[in-house]
């Protein structure tokens, strides 16, 4: 009886073993098709996205374009999405560099064309007057350059100088109170005439006008705006800055009593080595690259940077209006 119950355990195992057989064939298949799924969903879109990539960084093409993957609505999908972001930012970029590096070559080449003939033509003539006109000549194209240079240099930089310090929280209104005392403070700060008065007008609201970002860089934005004003204001003009809240936006404003900027210039006047001198300025006494450099800084504030012209009663234009509008922190 011992045995026959021995047997009976035996095959009631081997049947168990035997029910088993489908679960773990549908657990292999199962793995399988899961496999098989992944792999198609998963592997080969990563794997062709690592294939793009390459060819963008070996072979120069300047998309990463693979519109099956882009249209997925899930992580691959977004992964695609951010690198063709990403590519098309890189060479953005990268012919804005290009198209700064032929600007640059452009500014500095009139200068030294200027002073190379001016030296060629110092060898033949013998007339005091004409070699002092000369040499005057040499000596404003060197200080053009050196303004130039200086600038060009100050607009390299600022992309690296915004990525490496971090933003923080600050007070808009104090910024500006700060940047106009120094010119008050001042007899003579920047271009322009002597006699311009720079005011800041305190808003009516008691509450900080609180902005994320970088002071320094904004600060720069707000020295390039006055400094702009104070060289098209009139003998014994005002320089107003101002500050505007209103629905999440911080405004800083900057106005003068100057000439006003034409219509179809509005615009124009943030491209790069784009100068109007106003009347009487001597040639080369601005690089062209304050509002640009100024705007830059804006956009990489998540805002943005325009001018206006202030108009009197009959709209007859009376001064020129630049906006500084950031959101608000």
């Amino acid at each position: 009886p011992i045995s026959l119950e021995a047997g009976d355990v035996d095959q009631i195992i081997r049947a168990q073993r035997a029910a088993l057989v489908p679960f773990i064939l549908i657990a292999i298949a199962t793995m399988l098709a899961s496999s098989l799924l992944l792999n198609r969903l998963v592997a080969r879109p990563v794997l062709r996205l690592a294939h793009a990539a390459d060819r963008v960084r070996l072979a120069g093409e300047r998309q990463i374009s693979l519109p099956d993957v882009a249209r997925r609505d899930d992580e691959l999908g977004d992964l695609a999405r951010a690198l063709e972001d990403m590519t098309h930012a890189l060479y953005e970029r990268m012919d804005a560099t290009e198209r700064f590096a032929a600007d640059v070559a452009h500014e500095i080449r009139n200068p030294l064309t200027s002073i190379r003939s001016a030296v060629e033509t110092l060898d033949l003539v013998t007339d005091p007057a004409i070699r002092q006109r000369l040499l005057g000549i040499v000596k404003n194209d060197a200080g053009r350059l050196d303004r130039l240079v200086t600038d060009i240099s100050n607009a390299s930089r600022i992309d690296s100088e915004l990525s490496r310090e971090p933003s923080r929280r600050f007070d808009l209104e104090r910024l500006l109170s700060e940047v106009t005392h120094l010119y008050e403070a001042q007899v003579k700060p920047g271009p322009g005439p002597a006699g311009v008065h720079v005011r800041f007008i305190p808003p009516a609201s008691l509450e900080p006008a609180m902005v994320m970002g970088q002071d320094s860089p904004l600060g720069q934005v707000v020295r390039n705006l006055i400094d702009n004003a104070r060289s098209f204001s009139p003998e014994g003009g005002e320089v107003r800055v101002s500050l505007m809240r209103g629905k999440g936006r911080v405004q800083a404003i900057v106005e003068d009593d100057g000439p006003g900027i034409p219509p179809e210039n509005l615009e124009t006047v943030f491209e790069r080595f784009y100068t109007s001198r106003p009347k009487g300025q001597a040639f080369g006494g601005n690089s062209g690259l304050g509002l640009s450099i100024a705007r830059q800084i804006a956009v990489a504030h998540s805002g943005e940077l325009r001018a206006e012209n202030r108009t009197g009663p009959d709209g007859a234009i009376i001064g020129a209006r630049f906006i500084l509008d950031l959101p608000e922190a």
